[in-house]
């Protein structure tokens, strides 16, 4: 496994989702949560790429990535106070895709540049 590759694909992809907390224009802590998000990307790329191995099927690596995104994202949608919070329609399913997302990735370029 190449390990910069895969903090890149986590980075990339975590930014990626955060970006969109740029667009709401009542939220005072705009790069605290962009900070955030690419570091959780970069945490649940790095927990992906150490639960695959080489071998690894492009769907079971991105059903280990949508589930350590979703693992992730109910960690975060708890922080913020669960259900009473409103978040859980774009906070939840957003994990899960980037997550599949960066198993897909991981297992496609990290264990191939190796």
């Amino acid at each position: 496994m190449n390990f910069l590759i895969v903090i890149l694909i986590g980075v990339v992809l975590g930014g990626l989702e955060g970006v969109g907390i740029f667009f709401e224009p009542k939220e005072p802590y705009k790069w605290q949560i962009f900070c955030a998000a690419t570091l959780k990307g970069a945490l649940v790329a790095l927990v992906t790429g150490f639960s695959l191995a080489p071998g690894t099927r492009w769907w079971s690596a991105t059903a280990v990535g949508a589930l350590y995104g979703l693992a992730f994202s109910l960690v975060i949608y708890l922080a913020k106070g669960g259900p009473t919070s409103g978040d859980a329609p774009y906070v939840i399913p957003s994990g899960i895709v980037t997550g599949g997302l960066m198993g897909l990735f991981i297992v496609t370029w990290a264990f191939k540049a190796i």
